[in-house]
């Protein structure tokens, strides 16, 4: 099944695109040629995403406004786009905010965000007195100096208010670090309604303060223009409940049973709301967590220089603990408990990114594991360092550790978020979707595809960043094979189990996050971990034969503790427990040395390894079906790379499953000793491969590659066996060893091509090209601006006959910018969208004159800094830079077309 799978990848394996409904505004004609356009281009579905659209990106109002979100005129494209997409077998998401966070127009007041507020009044004491307490100062502006939006009443107060607390503190005889005892709570002496306190305050000088909780007016972060409305509040469960209740009242009555149609998930965006945060069931969930009332506690939330910086500290941890656990609860659990209720799922990016980009206040493991279909983020080109250089906008290993520990399938990752406006090609994404799937993706949200309203215009309206992946892209019609790949590698990592020799508790502080693979912690080169945190190890987390080992059979040989920060006491009890079991553990009061000093010592070697030389490019993920053991390895430079690989496997026959190709052959080199499995392995640039280890007694086979000189030649595995790119000699090692002369003979593809040019892009119908070159270097501005598919053709003569058995004939392309779909005598050879760009034309190939037909496509970024510089008007945008701040005028025009050298190369093996 996992082979058959791999070779036609199911609809839940290949990627969805966030499918932004730009200001609201929705052509259900377009709409439904998109969806058949996304269905033909190989991706499995969308998540609806109605959003906002900036003044700076709607120049000339170019994006209007459609109808308010979920209004009838919006629920009408949504439905057609679920019927149509239900149709066509698609599967659907449907974020529940314009914008986000989750809110909308519809939210009440006593469901919308808060926050808390105080007034201070200060006092003498030594005498009875009835003290007025001033309501609650509420400012007029937030925090970032914009209204705040709040609905009062009559009497000038908002029309939802709490009382939550009145304490007093002492301003006589201050010191730093004000002792908690001298903190007095007099919530009880205070009548809400008079707003007056009666109390007779010791002698001295006292400050009271009066604490409310109200709204604090935070909006939706990025609405269409007729969607504005507040947030919810996250942490309260009847918000959540009357938020997700309101959307399937407005979704059943027009699609019925929701687990009959498309839809499947409703999602939640990442948390990003900026202010201060607060609930009415704040202070009984702190007792509940923390085993002590918060009421003392309330000034320090204001000043963090009231208490000592360690006492300010435990406190705030308490407070943190308490907010994760109320969102985890009364909004993710409390989401998805009402989607189980209608059949579907909920999804959302709960893990972050978190401080210092963003205020997240959760046990991030945890939050993603209450979710039915966890979700993170990694950018194209783009990074946010913390002050140790880690990229906090990487969140993959974190979202895998997650549904890893938690028993969730799918690791679903919002992917090239960029605000690099068409510069991508898709060689471009193809090394960052294989470092994130060496993380643990296993199903790619790529962010994302503008819908584009009949009209628009090329390349049309987009959200304000990227990649845009829509079918107004210059190679859209060349996409497939891409999705192809990303879904090939999905699959197998859906179905298979992580597999990781040591697991990493990340410790019990809040908020906390996990960074990037081997940055803050690493094992060591060959080497992979698990992420767990507190929940899972005190209630999940067992020992057997001396392994430790999660409910679903994953197996750990080392648990590693964090170098910093105290372990909780129950934590410590139960690492003594486990300890007492069997368990090894490193660090804390356990085992000074290292996890791998101890993996070493038990003479465990690494998973996966190659020589030190090799290293600095190396990458790899190891996952497991029942027997059959699948290793992901990755090439992360741009040079091609031939090295010999030790996997720790033994007695299983090694495959080769190529994701480009779907292609699966057995690698007839190899020897098996000592627990190890080498064979030599072949990646080109940026190169990934599985290889895969079945339950099968080893055959025939060669035990080694022995080649003149120091390297060995480029290796390719085929069915037909094992093949040799450069010429030579080789020797094949083994009880069937033999010698391998392999024969290249190269003839190169000169003189002049003719070019065709789409009409109504600014280029000459046709132009000949003296020799390849960048289009971007052409004295003629219809070609240096040309943004599109241009046709090459040209005859080839091919001397010689019909290729031998023994030989093989291919068309390399050298450089190719950016995909290229090729046809030979009126064969399609195929599209070649990465490196190496050569395709095999044996079949097709004839002695004498061959008619070559290359259609190649780059990105629109020329076009675009080609009107802005000329004053044309080929193309049609709402983005006016091509990067962050970079106006299209001062956008560097891209290599395009196709660069070559083109050359014919017969293989002859020996």
């Amino acid at each position: 099944m996992l082979r058959k799978g791999f070779a036609d990848p199911p609809r839940q394996a290949r990627p969805k695109v966030y499918w932004w409904w730009l200001n609201g505004n929705a052509d259900t004609v377009r709409l439904k040629q998109e969806l058949r356009a996304i269905k033909q281009a190989g991706i499995g579905g969308v998540d609806i995403f109605e959003i906002g659209v900036s003044a700076a990106n709607n120049p000339d109002n170019m994006v209007k406004a459609g109808p308010p979100f979920m209004s009838d005129a919006s629920l009408d494209a949504i439905e057609a786009a679920i019927r149509e997409a239900t149709r066509l077998d698609l599967e659907v998401g449907l974020n529940v905010a314009s914008s986000w966070n989750a809110g909308g127009s519809w939210v009440r007041p006593e469901h919308a965000a808060k926050s808390l507020y105080v007034s201070r009044t200060k006092v003498e004491g030594g005498r009875p007195q009835t003290i007025p307490l001033p309501f609650p100062e509420i400012s007029r502006l937030d925090e970032k100096g914009k209204p705040r939006l709040i609905e009062y009443g009559a009497d000038g107060k908002p029309v939802w208010y709490r009382d939550v607390a009145v304490v007093a503190i002492p301003l006589d005889n201050r010191q730093a670090g004000l002792d908690t005892s001298r903190i007095l709570v007099l919530t009880d002496r205070f009548n809400a309604r008079t707003e007056v306190l009666t109390w007779t305050p010791p002698a001295g000088r006292w400050e009271v303060h009066r604490y409310g909780c109200a709204g604090s007016g935070e909006q939706l972060k990025l609405p269409s223009a007729n969607s504005r409305g507040p947030i919810i509040d996250h942490f309260d469960s009847s918000a959540t409940r009357a938020h997700f209740t309101w959307f399937m009242q407005k979704l059943t009555p027009r699609l019925g049973d929701l687990s009959k149609t498309a839809l499947k998930t409703l999602y939640l965006a990442s948390y990003e709301a900026t202010g201060f945060v607060w609930t009415p069931t704040l202070p009984a969930a702190f007792n509940a967590v923390n085993g002590y009332p918060i009421d003392k506690f309330l000034p320090a939330l204001l000043d963090k220089t009231l208490l000592t910086d360690e006492l300010t500290g435990v406190f705030q941890q308490g407070y943190n603990r308490t907010l994760s656990e109320l969102m985890i609860r009364n909004h993710y659990r409390k989401a998805g408990e009402i989607c189980h209720q209608y059949g579907l799922q909920i999804a959302s990016e709960a893990g972050g990114p978190g401080p210092p980009l963003h205020n997240v206040p959760v046990e991030t493991l945890k939050a993603l594991g209450s979710l039915d279909v966890p979700r993170g983020e990694f950018w194209s080109r783009y990074t946010y360092l913390a002050p140790d250089s880690v990229d906090i906008m990487w969140l993959v290993k974190e979202i895998a550790a997650a549904a890893h520990i938690y028993g969730r399938k799918m690791v679903e990752e919002e992917a090239f978020t960029s605000f690099h406006h068409w510069q991508e090609g898709l060689k471009d994404l193809k090394p960052i979707a294989d470092r994130a799937f060496c993380e643990g993706m296993n199903r790619v949200v790529i962010h994302g595809f503008s819908h584009n309203p009949e009209g628009t215009g090329l390349p049309g309206i987009v959200y304000s960043a990227g990649t845009h992946f829509n079918d107004k892209q210059t190679w859209w019609p060349m996409v497939k094979p891409f999705t192809d790949y990303l879904a090939r590698v999905s699959y197998v990592l859906q179905e298979t189990k992580f597999v990781a020799d040591v697991l990493y508790y990340y410790g019990d502080q809040v908020p906390n996050f996990v960074p990037p693979k081997n940055t803050r912690f690493s094992v060591g080169r060959g080497y992979d971990y698990e992420i767990i945190n507190t929940d899972v190890l005190l209630h999940n987390l067992t020992v057997k034969e001396g392994q430790l080992v999660l409910p679903d059979g994953a197996r750990f040989r080392v648990l590693a503790l964090p170098q910093e920060g105290q372990l909780p006491a129950a934590v410590l009890t139960r690492l003594h427990q486990l300890a007492k079991q069997g368990a090894v553990i490193s660090g804390g009061p356990f085992r000074a040395d290292t996890p791998v000093a101890l993996l070493r010592n038990a003479s465990v070697g690494p998973d996966v390894d190659v020589p030190a030389v090799s290293a600095p490019w190396f990458d790899y993920v190891h996952y497991q079906q029942q027997q059959t053991d699948v290793y992901l390895v990755r090439n992360g430079s741009p040079a091609w790379v031939t090295t010999p690989f030790f996997f720790r496997q033994t007695g299983k026959t090694p495959e080769l499953w190529n994701p480009i190709d779907g292609s699966v052959v057995p690698i007839p080199v190899y020897e098996q000793q000592g627990g190890r499995t080498q064979l030599p392995l072949s990646l080109p640039p940026y190169g990934a491969y599985f290889v895969v280890f079945r339950p099968a007694k080893p055959g025939p086979h060669y035990t080694g590659i022995r080649a003149k000189g120091a390297f060995l030649p480029v290796i390719d595995y085929t069915a037909a066996g094992v093949r040799f790119r450069e010429p030579g000699t080789v020797t094949l090692s083994g009880k069937a060893g033999r010698t391998v002369k392999t024969t290249v003979r190269t003839l190169p593809v000169s003189g002049s091509w003719q070019v065709q040019f789409p009409e109504g892009r600014g280029a000459p119908e046709q132009v000949t090209l003296p020799e390849l070159r960048s289009w971007a270097d052409s004295e003629q501005e219809g070609v240096k601006y040309f943004s599109g598919i241009g046709r090459y053709m040209k005859t080839i003569p091919y001397p010689g006959g019909i290729p031998a058995s023994r030989e093989r004939v291919y068309l390399d392309l050298g450089k190719v910018a950016e995909v290229a779909d090729v046809w030979i005598n009126g064969h399609h050879a195929g599209i070649s969208w990465a490196e190496p760009h050569r395709l095999d034309i044996t079949e097709w190939l004839h002695a004498g004159e061959n008619k070559l037909i290359i259609d190649v496509a780059n990105t629109w970024s020329n076009r675009l800094t080609g009107d802005a510089l000329t004053g044309a008007h080929y193309t049609s945008t709402n983005t006016l830079t091509g990067y962050k701040g970079t106006p299209w005028k001062q956008v560097p025009l891209r290599v395009s077309g196709l660069i070559g050298p083109v050359t014919i190369q017969t293989i002859k093996t020996d």
